[in-house]
């Protein structure tokens, strides 16, 4: 609990036997001072009882001029509680010091804010980018153990440190499909994610700042820019994530229990494999087949709001993926609530295979670049022929899919 009010300090009598009157901040069992432009002479002091020594002011004068600024601290104090629990007796101080010298310290939840924006994203079915900017805030509320982070915090020195903590491994707890907690050790991001992610940390400030900032007013809450100095820079080039014939069917054959994650991220796989690398948000959303349509019509998840063609795309189902499709398709959305759910249980699930087939790192992505590779190096067709078959627009992407020789 925090408080203030108005006292002296006994033992800081002057030459001239005044006291100056302070605002004592009172604050986690420890007290800190703001001096104000009050004196008190002895009359104006009385004792806190008949058995106290302390001395408490008595004059109503004083205690009617200092009112004003008690009531605004109080105010303050009570609006931004969250904030407060964060900060040590002495940083309290300082910030009401601000207030009274008339500076304004209005306190943004940053954290608060990425919440509501990436709520409006899933609301308007952006969930492909609401799920990237989702993974930032977690992040954050990791980093900092805390859901309120007042905007200030995102500085570049937290920024220094924010990369060193994502590039080294580290404890963090995430809820299951079944909704039950569960600890673990996330790997540090690579290069490329790294800066994806601060690159989405730059989106949500850039917003914030769209949000609470209107220059044509002269209206700036937001007033300090770390990102000037902090470069995100541009994105390195992609690896190549392709697979050898070898490995895949290494994966392909593994035997695994029945129902298990790892059965599931096998699966999935090849069906990606053999659906030219559609994207596990894709195949949660294929409706029940029976295995006998010729073909699958769908619009990719990733882009289908980023392009006037709504990204359409369809794909000869072959005899290898009929199997699956009567096994998965129209039944993931059964088993996981949502697209996430089912990521993460791919993501578990490969690591196991991993284990199991000696075949390193894999990643769900890895089946889509082995298709683009595979059509230009093994089966001889042109870059503008890997392009269509991925559904995709620009060459520069279609390259980062095709793998050397």
């Amino acid at each position: 609990m925090t408080t203030v009010s108005a006292t002296i300090i006994k033992k800081d009598q002057k030459s001239d036997r005044t006291w100056n009157v302070k605002i004592r901040v009172w604050h986690n069992k420890k007290p800190a001072y703001i001096d104000t432009n009050h004196f008190v002479i002895m009359k104006q002091l009385g004792r806190k009882s008949k058995e106290s020594e302390t001395l408490v002011i008595k004059d109503n004068f004083i205690l009617d001029r200092v009112a004003p600024d008690l009531k605004r601290y109080r105010d303050w104090i009570s609006s931004n509680e969250s904030y407060i629990k964060r900060l040590s007796a002495f940083e309290v101080r300082d910030k009401l010091a601000e207030l009274r010298d008339g500076i304004s310290i209005e306190v943004i939840d940053f954290l608060g804010f990425c919440k509501n924006f990436i709520d409006s994203k899933k609301k308007v079915n952006k969930v492909s980018s609401a799920k990237t900017l989702t993974t930032v805030y977690n992040s954050l509320v990791d980093y900092f153990k805390s859901d309120y982070l007042p905007i200030t915090e995102i500085n570049y020195n937290f920024l220094k440190r924010y990369e060193l903590y994502l590039s080294n491994p580290r404890e963090i707890t995430r809820k299951n499909h079944s909704g039950l907690s569960r600890t673990y050790v996330q790997k540090g991001v690579r290069e490329a994610g790294l800066h994806n992610h601060m690159r989405d940390l730059r989106l949500l400030f850039n917003e914030a700042r769209n949000e609470f900032n209107d220059e044509d007013l002269g209206v700036i809450k937001i007033a300090h820019y770390p990102f000037k100095k902090y470069k995100v820079g541009t994105a390195p080039l992609t690896a190549h994530r392709d697979r050898s014939v070898e490995e895949i069917l290494k994966l392909k054959n593994c035997e695994l229990p029945e129902g298990s994650r790892a059965e599931l991220a096998r699966d999935l796989g090849m069906l990606s494999l053999y659906l030219l690398g559609m994207n596990a948000a894709d195949l949660y959303e294929l409706p029940v087949m029976t295995g006998n349509e010729d073909r699958i019509n769908y619009n990719r998840a990733k882009t289908k709001n980023k392009r006037l063609d709504k990204a359409f795309f369809s794909v000869k189902i072959v005899d290898e993926a009929r199997p699956l499709l009567r096994k998965y398709a129209g039944n993931l959305q059964l088993r996981y609530s949502s697209t996430q759910g089912l990521n993460s249980a791919i993501n578990e699930g490969l690591k196991v295979l991993s284990e199991k087939t000696d075949v390193s790192e894999i990643d769900f992505y890895d089946f889509r670049h082995t298709v683009g590779t595979w059509i230009r190096r093994k089966c001889g067709y042109s870059t503008d022929d890997v392009a269509e078959a991925l559904n995709q627009k620009t060459r520069t992407v279609t390259d980062i899919y095709i793998g050397d020789d």
